[in-house]
This record gives structure tokens, C-alpha cells and sequence, in this order.
């Protein structure tokens, strides 16, 4: 039977909380940790070439961040 370490949190912040949607595109929305202790929503897609995500906006709202990832895997690349 395999058994998953429990991986340290990074120094840097960490994500709690992913919305991906797969329509045209990916795209997500994530919820990340701040150093100062706050929090703010990424909204990326995925560059399929580079095989990376990209920064497209952030927001203090997850319903906001939610609906412009939608939006964003909508559109066709």
C-alpha cells in the first residue's frame, strides 16, 4: 500500500481553493495566501504551447474571479 507524505507549506504562500473550467480553453481561478496574510484570487489560463499558466487578472471576490475565468475559457484561443 502506497502512503502520500504530507509536503510542507511553501515560504512563499499557498492555494487553498482552485475553480478550473475546460471549455475552449483552460482556464482557472485560485485563491492564494499572501505574505502580509491576506488573500487574493488569480484569474490564468493556460498557455498549451509552453505548457504554463498565465496571469490574466486578480480579484478580491471569488464570485468575480470565478466569472471572468468563465468568461476566459469561453473564448477560443
Amino acid at each position: 500500500m502506497f502512503k502520500s507524505k504530507v509536503k510542507p507549506a511553501a515560504a512563499g504562500g499557498t492555494t487553498s481553493d482552485l475553480v478550473m473550467f475546460n471549455y475552449c480553453r483552460p482556464a482557472r481561478a485560485r485563491l492564494v495566501a499572501l505574505g502580509s496574510g491576506g488573500r487574493i484570487w488569480l484569474v490564468e489560463t493556460l498557455d498549451r504551447v509552453h505548457g504554463v499558466w498565465v496571469w490574466e487578472d486578480e480579484c478580491s471576490q471569488g464570485d468575480e474571479a470565478l466569472e471572468q475565468a468563465r468568461r476566459l475559457s469561453l473564448m477560443l484561443s
